[in-house]
């Protein structure tokens, strides 16, 4: 079962009076991506918690937040002021006060982003009490995200496997003419040199057809036509043995080689019908690709 990179997971928990909330975000990208928002006083445990995401995500990218704040009875919650960064506002309204009439107002400086913080009235939480519960919040944060690329994941296969087989249908359609369009090119050059040369000598008769084998092995399109059926069978097995893994770049490498064969038998195939077959086949691979790149 293949697992869509798109996706959308939230998980809670209550620890040591808190509420922890944790929310998962998920879009296609080519390697895992985690963006990860922690309240400002816990973000060096960013890698921490990364790593939890890498445990659960091949690939995509992951925008996770995990918040916190006190549960009924767990304290309320104080304005402390952010010194440090007070006293890096003041130096710069320093260093500006000769281009700037005025100086910087009290309401001004509260007003700035980061200069008053919020903090529980009671005993504030250490690193192992939040990655306590900021873990429980974001397993089951996780749980739901996989849930729902799994899910996703299911419409994406059957959209695979119906677009498959209409490019076999297409495929099939185009194996069936070939034989014709050989045997009509090979009686369209003979008749072209009998009208210009009625009377054929043995020697012309020989070098004529030493020419329709070779025009018929340029046109040949047998082995572009069972190496494209290979693929179309790879694609599908691929689809059916997935167990969650990540399957996405082997299926846009398998769509990138049917795509160069159906360019050769659209190249070759000097046959309308089986020139609009190709043109379907592409048609479809292109629609494939778009999907594929959704694909974990």
């Amino acid at each position: 079962m293949i697992h869509s990179m798109t996706g959308f997971g939230r998980g809670e928990a209550q620890v040591d009076g808190y509420q922890f909330l944790a929310e998962i975000k998920s879009v296609n990208h080519r390697f895992l991506n985690t963006k990860l928002r922690l309240p400002r006083e816990f973000s060096h445990l960013e890698n921490t918690l990364v790593a939890e995401c890498a445990e659960r995500c091949e690939r995509g990218h992951l925008a996770v937040k995990v918040e916190i704040e006190p549960t009924a009875g767990g304290g309320s919650q104080v304005p402390r002021l952010n010194q440090p960064l007070v006293d890096e506002f003041l130096e710069i309204a320093r260093k500006l006060g000769s281009r700037v009439e005025g100086g910087v107002s009290m309401q001004t400086l509260l007003s700035l982003p980061g200069v008053i913080e919020w903090h529980s009235a009671g005993e504030a939480l250490d690193d192992d009490a939040f990655l306590g519960g900021a873990r429980e919040a974001l397993s089951m944060a996780l749980d739901q995200l996989v849930e729902s690329r799994r899910t996703e994941g299911e419409a994406l296969e059957q959209e695979f496997l119906s677009r498959l087989e209409t490019i076999e249908r297409w495929r099939k359609v185009i194996e069936e003419r070939a034989p014709e369009r050989e045997q009509r090119e090979r009686h369209r050059l003979r008749d072209k040199v009998q009208a210009l040369v009625p009377e054929l000598t043995e020697e012309l008769d020989h070098r004529v057809m030493q020419e329709i084998v070779l025009i018929a092995d340029r046109l040949d399109i047998s082995e572009e036509l069972m190496r494209m059926r290979t693929h179309i069978e790879q694609f599908g097995s691929e689809l059916s043995s997935a167990e969650g893994g990540a399957v996405g770049r082997k299926l846009t490498f398998l769509i990138q080689e049917m795509n160069r064969e159906a360019n050769t038998v659209a190249a070759k195939a000097n046959n309308a019908e089986m020139q609009q077959a190709a043109i379907e086949i592409k048609t479809e691979m292109e629609k494939l690709r778009e999907q594929a790149e959704n694909v974990e």
